[in-house]
């Protein structure tokens, strides 16, 4: 986690072949530091804002939805005025059909805003925990330390898998909140289909995971940076790394459990 403090030692000390391994084993370790705060730096930290194109989805979304809206209020006062046509199997009456296509209408206009301010709030606890962090959380920091290869090998295919694991889910996760964006304006349409309101829940619990997991991330990286800081130039310490990111990838799923948007 620390910048590597590997002690020169004399030629003397090892074999041509001892020799040969701890410098590669110096490069590395100094590739690893390199690929972890990349990584670190454009998932765990890296501030999350809407693009362009989230915009431009959700404004085609939100038009497609407010026509939809009209669509179901015309049938509201068709069915008011002419009570034989009400179709069968629709069991909204028009003063609920009206009521909940003004909800989504109140959706529709509320929901880029209060995303932004979501995103605000989480991309600032990521700011605060972002310098303390990257600058001296560095992965397999002392693997220059050792020289047996079989474990260089081990533990380097385990941080590059695990890393490249969580760099893979945050790109998930950022187009998993444009298209949750992109549905919100339809969440009040949703009520007067089939689809029960504790599905829509569901669908708001999942986009609040998947806008906070990254400030809830951070601060466990930053705890367990200050918390374990003293053993990281031990093999342990090394271990309790490749721990933390697998944790990191479970976590996501383990919140899912906790807010009940996820089976056993």
């Amino acid at each position: 986690m620390l910048p590597a403090n590997i002690h020169p030692l004399t030629a003397s000390s090892f074999s041509p072949l001892q020799s040969l391994l701890v410098w590669l084993s110096n490069g590395l370790n100094h590739s690893l530091i390199k690929f972890s705060q990349i990584v670190l730096a454009h998932s765990v930290f890296y501030p999350f804002v809407l693009s362009s194109s989230a915009y431009q989805l959700f404004d085609l979304s939100r038009n497609l939805a407010i026509m939809a809206s009209t669509a179901f209020i015309a049938m509201a006062l068709i069915q008011s005025q002419w009570p034989e046509l009400h179709a069968k199997g629709w069991e909204l009456s028009p003063v609920v059909i009206l009521h909940r296509s003004l909800t989504q209408i109140v959706w529709a206009t509320l929901s880029v805003p209060l995303i932004n301010a979501l995103l605000a709030f989480n991309n600032a606890v990521v700011q605060a925990l972002r310098v303390p962090v990257v600058l001296s959380f560095h992965l397999s920091s002392h693997l220059a330390a050792l020289t047996d290869p079989i474990t260089i090998v081990v533990l380097t295919i385990a941080i590059v898998v695990l890393l490249a694991i969580l760099g893979a889910y945050y790109v998930v996760r950022n187009m998993e909140i444009v298209v949750l964006l992109a549905l919100l304006p339809w969440f009040g349409l949703f009520g007067m289909t089939q689809v029960r309101m504790s599905s829509l829940l569901k669908l708001m619990k999942e986009l609040l995971i998947a806008i906070f997991i990254q400030s809830i991330q951070a601060m466990v990286f930053y705890l367990f940076v200050h918390l374990v800081a003293s053993r990281s130039d031990t093999i342990m310490g090394q271990i309790e790394e490749i721990g933390l990111l697998y944790y990191m990838i479970k976590l996501p799923q383990q919140l899912r459990r906790l807010v009940g948007t996820a089976g056993p």
